[in-house]
């Protein structure tokens, strides 16, 4: 799996399909693993990503502890070039 560097972590995504970007984002505590099922439908119409937050899957878990706010930073920080490179 591809890793880019985001929001001083290093986030492993998925990326599948063409077409306009999806951003798959998991639920607390769940990884992009958590989509395995619906992105074989949605990668038909959109090229989908889908990531590990902080602390899940096989992104770097941040020292401290963190909130939701900081989860949505980091999929915030997910850089745009990433999400242009692949299309």
């Amino acid at each position: 799996m591809p890793k880019v560097k985001a929001n001083n972590l290093l986030m492993n995504y998925d990326h599948q399909g063409t077409g306009e970007p999806l951003l798959l984002l998991p639920f607390l505590s769940a990884d992009q693993a958590c989509y395995a099922f619906q992105v074989a439908e949605y990668s038909k119409h959109f090229t989908c990503f889908s990531l590990d937050l902080r602390g899940t899957g096989e992104t770097n878990t941040a020292e401290g502890s963190y909130t939701t706010e900081d989860l949505a930073d980091d999929a915030a920080a997910f850089p745009r070039r990433t999400l242009q490179a692949c299309l």
